[in-house]
């Protein structure tokens, strides 16, 4: 009975078959093990050879066989007489065509097994290959997942979908237009989630989940290039990391991946659970606890609550891998340990797994050493995170990869769009370099970008900061603002440019040697800039989505 309870609950298919019954009857052995596994997929064959030439016949594209019971032994006991049997020698005489099926293929064929378990209709194959929520974004053989949100209804994209190659729709509505093409759900939301914890359950891909305050975007990107080979790693989109990209993502990880990377983030209380739940990472990533979205919370300690939830849903003999340097590393340490999960840090603090050492910059290039538990690591970096390389190190050697031959890819890195990239900038007849930063900003990730600014040691040219509000940090903010003066007036900035009403507080108590100017609209940058920028300055444009500062660089960018 329990070999028959661990097979059941184990087991999609079980074959029961004889081992050695000696004396005993086998038929009798076997109706005791069926009456165990009654409800489960199950086939008796008694004959052991037969038995194990179908499980192989029938067997689907990436299953797993085990073959329990006799092991190394040679022999069959009935009892009368003894058989000589080597369940190796069966498999090795086994003469079976195998069919070959590409990573389409098997994607497609597992794609339609988990579509039948959430509609429960037999007659018919969904076969697709990737889903997607966005018309815009449609490949051939999609499908296409029609959601009704705020601003659009995707069923009013249906028509576009299937013209770009969508093989199937799925959607809530009545459609007589396109009746083959269809897959009626009750709900489009549900039916992502609830196929996304289907992909979750079936992948056999080791899971990293990334959160934090900031720098989980780059650090996802980073762990995409040093994990890639042969493509064999998925990684969430673009900030795929909501209610809707979380389950999105995990929608497109296909059985031939070997790892998935996927962000998680949150506004609010609770928002983490939810996400890390369908996720279950094997190893989680907290990149750092700052004070992002802090209006939704009491305090930064809230935050640091929040960000841990993904704690409890690691997967068993996970491994968490927090910032040593972190004031709420403690907190999240016993959290963690409380819940049984593995423990690895990274930072400057001397007690961390992954600890930074030095880091020396010249005119051409910037070096870092680290110190990986008991070995020292001399490289060579671009202009990046470099607490990100720090846990990109600490996820390599969890997985017992190759650090020494990735630790070479560090200096191609480019920081992603919108988070510290560098572009060489022809503008007002001039030859400058703008780094965007303007993806978003907390004072934790301004802070971290006026750091990296100050590591670019100046050379006949000027450190130039345009800088935008940072919103969502409640009734703290104007205190928030302020505290950013206090690291410019002491960095090698030669003058700030702002916009916004909360960047008054950080403008006003800057050295009047350091304030540029007050931009009202997007307008005044050029109208301003192009009287005060010279040929090999640095321009940095940093600040939340909502100033329209990203539009500033995307214009720069673009050359518009």
């Amino acid at each position: 009975s329990l070999m028959a309870n661990i097979a059941k609950t184990f087991c999609k298919k079980i074959y029961v078959t004889d081992d050695n019954p000696r004396k005993e009857n086998p038929k009798k052995i076997r109706s005791e093990i069926i009456k165990h596994i009654k409800g489960s997929k199950y086939f008796e064959i008694g004959n052991r050879s037969e038995a194990i030439r179908e499980a192989i016949i029938r067997a689907e594209p990436n299953e797993v066989i085990l073959i329990a019971g006799k092991g190394h032994e040679d022999t069959q006991d009935y009892g009368n007489k003894v058989i000589s049997i080597s369940d190796r020698k069966i498999i090795e005489k086994l003469k079976i065509s195998q069919k070959k099926y590409s990573r389409k293929k098997i994607n497609l064929l597992a794609n339609a097994k988990l579509i039948k378990k959430i509609i429960n209709y037999k007659k018919k194959n969904y076969i697709f290959d990737g889903l997607t929520i966005d018309s815009r974004e449609v490949k051939k053989d999609n499908l296409f997942l029609a959601i009704k949100g705020k601003n659009n209804d995707g069923n009013k994209f249906i028509d576009i979908a299937l013209k770009k190659g969508a093989r199937f729709v799925a959607t809530s509505k009545n459609s007589k237009k396109y009746k083959n093409k269809i897959i009626k759900i009750k709900n489009s939301f549900s039916f992502l989630n609830k196929f996304a914890n289907l992909k979750r359950k079936t992948s056999r891909s080791k899971i990293i989940g990334i959160t934090g305050s900031a720098g989980k975007t780059s650090l996802k990107n980073m762990l995409f290039e040093l994990l890639q080979n042969k493509q064999n790693t998925f990684a969430s989109p673009r900030s795929f990391n909501n209610h809707y990209g979380v389950p999105l993502s995990l929608s497109n990880l296909n059985p031939h991946h070997r790892f998935g990377i996927f962000e998680i983030g949150m506004s609010k209380p609770g928002e983490i659970n939810k996400l890390s739940k369908i996720v279950k990472p094997n190893i989680a990533v907290i990149t750092n606890i700052a004070e992002a979205h802090i209006e939704n919370f009491k305090d930064i300690s809230g935050i640091a609550k929040a960000k841990g939830e993904i704690i409890k849903n690691i997967n068993k003999s996970g491994t968490l891998i927090i910032n040593r340097d972190d004031k709420f590393f403690d907190y999240l340490k016993k959290e963690a340990e409380t819940n049984k999960i593995k423990v690895r840090s990274f930072g400057s603090s001397k007690n961390s797994n992954v600890r930074l050492l030095k880091v020396k910059q010249n005119k051409k290039a910037r070096y870092i050493s680290i110190k990986l538990d008991n070995e020292i690591l001399n490289f060579e970096i671009n202009n990046i995170n470099i607490f990100n390389v720090l846990a990109s190190i600490a996820v390599l050697r969890e997985l017992n990869l190759d650090i020494n031959g990735k630790i070479s890819l560090f200096k191609k890195f480019q920081p992603s769009e919108g988070r510290g990239k560098v572009y060489k900038i022809k503008r007002y007849k001039k030859k400058f370099n703008l780094i965007d930063e303007s993806y978003n900003a907390n004072p934790f990730s301004v802070k971290t970008a006026i750091n990296t600014f100050k590591r670019i040691k100046k050379d006949n040219f000027k450190k130039y900061l345009l800088l935008g509000d940072m919103l969502e940090l409640g009734k703290n903010s104007d205190k928030y603002h302020k505290d950013i003066s206090k690291l410019i007036n002491t960095s090698d900035i030669d003058k700030v440019f702002i916009k916004g009403d909360k960047t008054l507080f950080t403008y006003k108590n800057l050295r009047k040697s350091k304030r540029g100017n007050i931009f009202q609209c997007n307008d005044d940058v050029d109208s301003i800039l192009q009287n005060i920028i010279t040929n090999n300055d640095y321009l940095m444009v940093k600040g939340s989505n909502a100033t329209g500062l990203n539009l500033v660089c995307k214009t720069m960018i673009k050359g518009n």
